[in-house]
Order: structure tokens, then sequence, then C-alpha cells
């Protein structure tokens, strides 16, 4: 690699949660900005780009700005927002401005991106000498920012891109037993592939949230308005049978309510639920169970919560497990956004050894899966 890596663009995932035009978590930011001081050391300039939401063409509703003004509280020195055209941008904008650090309007306000166009690539590398891709949490998808402008410049694959894939990979070819995956969420059909592919490497497999009803009803029992995707009963009946009913661990009681957006629970036994409860989180009784096996674990991976927590009177499951996963000794590694929620409201991100920052990608990966940004330049190593 050479010392000066000239005027570098960064594709950053910097797709963060914001409302009324304030940030409400800023750790994708955080991690994207995890190198910037080793990179300004061999760099001219950096430019960050990424897309937000999705915008259905120009829509300052989905600006980076704010994302820019984050960066600049975080770095406390100025950060420059470009909001020129991306397909008309000089080749050398950085000589207007005496900053060395600037973020890009949003990419999906262009066509161009989404469709991997070749052209709009153009435009996005002409102002700069080095591309670094590390936007773990976009590389499962095949845009004009991912794939087709590293074709373009000098490339690499960013430190943070590097670290995702070490530390999922792991949990594939060589994790420390016993390993442990606990997976929550609304839906059985969300995780199919994720449980299929995981399901021969693990010791135990908790399952939460939603999906656990489809899992429990497939066995006979009563789960009364539950969440349940009727046409996976018999692929999670097939799936417990495979693991001979030992590898998958379900819950044996529930937080129920009539109404997911009322605040009244009840506490009930598995054998009890009634016609028309409905399960909106795990009880104390599945916390023991659960909580037994996480400190009895060597590597642990985190997915989806354990029930409806973003209602208080149902947080319970979700809290508690996450107290216990972050004070387990197991190598702790989690993935998804709500999963991410969980850790900043009631632990803290740096009781875990690695937070993965990408949702789909994260999951995509574990399933086995060839992404199309993954591997396709060389690391950056600094």
């Amino acid at each position: 690699m050479t010392n000066n890596l000239g005027n570098v663009l960064i594709r950053s995932d910097l797709n963060v949660p914001i409302s009324n035009g304030k940030i409400t978590d800023n750790f994708r930011i955080k991690q994207a900005l995890s190198s910037i001081e080793k990179l300004k050391n061999i760099s001219e300039t950096i430019t960050f780009s990424s897309h937000l939401g999705r915008p259905n063409g120009f829509d300052l509703n989905f600006t980076l700005e704010p994302i820019a003004e984050e960066m600049r509280n975080i770095l406390e020195e100025d950060v420059v927002f470009i909001n020129d055209d991306i397909r008309e941008l000089s080749s050398t904008f950085q000589s207007k401005y005496s900053s060395k650090v600037y973020v890009l309007e949003n990419l999906r306000f262009y066509e161009g991106e989404k469709e991997s166009d070749t052209q709009f690539a153009k435009c996005l590398a002409k102002p700069f000498d080095t591309f670094i891709l590390d936007a773990f949490g976009a590389a499962h998808r095949n845009h004009a920012s991912i794939v087709e402008v590293g074709k373009l410049l000098n490339s690499y694959q960013g430190p943070l891109m590097n670290k995702e894939i070490n530390e999922l990979q792991s949990l594939l070819k060589s994790p420390n037993s016993p390993y442990t995956v606990i997976m929550g969420g609304a839906k059985i059909s969300d995780k199919l592939n994720l449980i299929n592919n995981l399901l021969p490497k693990v010791d135990n497999l908790i399952l939460g949230g939603g999906m656990c009803f489809t899992f429990l009803k497939s066995q006979g029992y009563e789960i009364g308005a539950s969440l349940c995707e009727d046409e996976f009963l018999n692929t999670a009946s097939k799936l417990l049978q495979s693991s001979d009913g030992k590898k998958i661990i379900l819950p044996v009681d529930f937080g129920v309510s009539n109404d997911i957006l009322s605040s009244s629970r009840v506490d009930k036994p598995l054998e009890l639920i009634e016609s028309t409860d409905i399960g909106v989180d795990i009880g104390s009784k599945s916390v023991a169970l659960f909580n037994e096996i996480i400190h009895t674990s060597n590597t642990i991976f985190w997915n989806g919560p354990m029930g409806v927590f973003e209602n208080k009177s149902f947080e319970y499951g979700t809290r508690e497990i996450t107290k216990s996963v972050s004070q387990s000794n197991a190598y702790t590694v989690v993935g998804g956004g709500d999963s991410v929620s969980a850790i900043n409201k009631y632990s803290e991100i740096q009781n875990f050894n690695h937070i993965s920052t990408g949702g789909g990608a994260s999951m995509e990966l574990m399933e086995g899966k060839k992404l199309p940004g993954v591997n396709i330049y060389e690391p950056l190593i600094i």
C-alpha cells in the first residue's frame, strides 16, 4: 500500500435512526469514524458517502446533513457537508475548502445507485484517488457505491468491514463450545435460512419472540391469539425433530395480554395459555432456564428481542436476557438493530465483544450466503 492514498472516498453505513431531524442512535456513525485518525495520516482528504432510508428521489427528509453535524460533534472539528448533485460533482471540490473531512448527500437520491449504473459510479469516483468500502451493513446490496465505484479507483476493503467479516465468520467456522445462539424476532420465515445454517453448528438454540409460537403450536400447545405462521408448522416440527428436542430450547412461560398496545400483562405457564391470550414476552421461568444456558456457554450469538420490549410492560424478558448476556464470561457477538436498541436501553456497548453494524448483511453472511460487497477488495491494514 502506498504511503499516501490521496483523496479518499469511503462508502460507510450511516443509515441511522433520525426523529425530527435529530439522530436517536449514533452507534453506526461512531463505528464509521473508528479508524479516521489513522486514515488522516495517509490521505489528503476523506469523504464519506452513504444511503439513508429509502427515499423516492430527492427528499430532504432523508438528507445526510444531520449526520455531518453529528460527525462534527464527535470529532470536534470541521466536517463539510456537500449537497452538490453527485452527478455533477467537481473533480476538485475539496480545493474550495480547508477541511479534511467531507460528507456527500444521500446516494439513494439518485436512480443510478440502486441500479448499479456505471455512469453514476464514474461521476461518484471522479474527484477521488482511492475508494474504501467500509459499509458492511450495505454489503449485501449490488449497488453502484458498493461494487462499481471500486472498479474505477485504487480500492480496499475497510477496517470495519474486515472486523465484521472476521467476527461473524468465526462464528461459522471455529466457535468455542458450548456455542449458544439466542434468536428472537417476529417470524420464523425471516430466520429460517439462519436457523438451518446454524443448527448443525450450535450446542444450544434459544428461541424467543413471536417466532417461538410457531414451534410451540407445532408441538400441539395452545398459543391463543399469539403470532403464528401456520404455513411453517410442518417446518418447525421437522426442525425440532432434527435436533432430537435437545438443541432447540423454547420458553416455558409467557407474559400475555389481550392487546399488544395495552399495558396489561398477566404471566402464565405455557400450559395455561387461553384462546384469547397474546404472548408478548417470556416469563421468569423461561428467563431462569435461558440464563442457566447462557452462563455455561463459551460463545454466544444473539439476534432479536424476546418480546415486544418497546412497551415497558413487556420489556422484562428482553431486559433480563440483555443483562445476562452482558454479564456472561462467554465471547459475545450481537447482530440486528433491535438487539442493539436493547443494549442501549439496558446495558452498555462495551459489555459485549462485538456488535455488528449490519442488519440484513449480518444475517445473510450468517446464513452462509455470498454477499456482493464482501471480500471483493484487498483488505486495508492500518
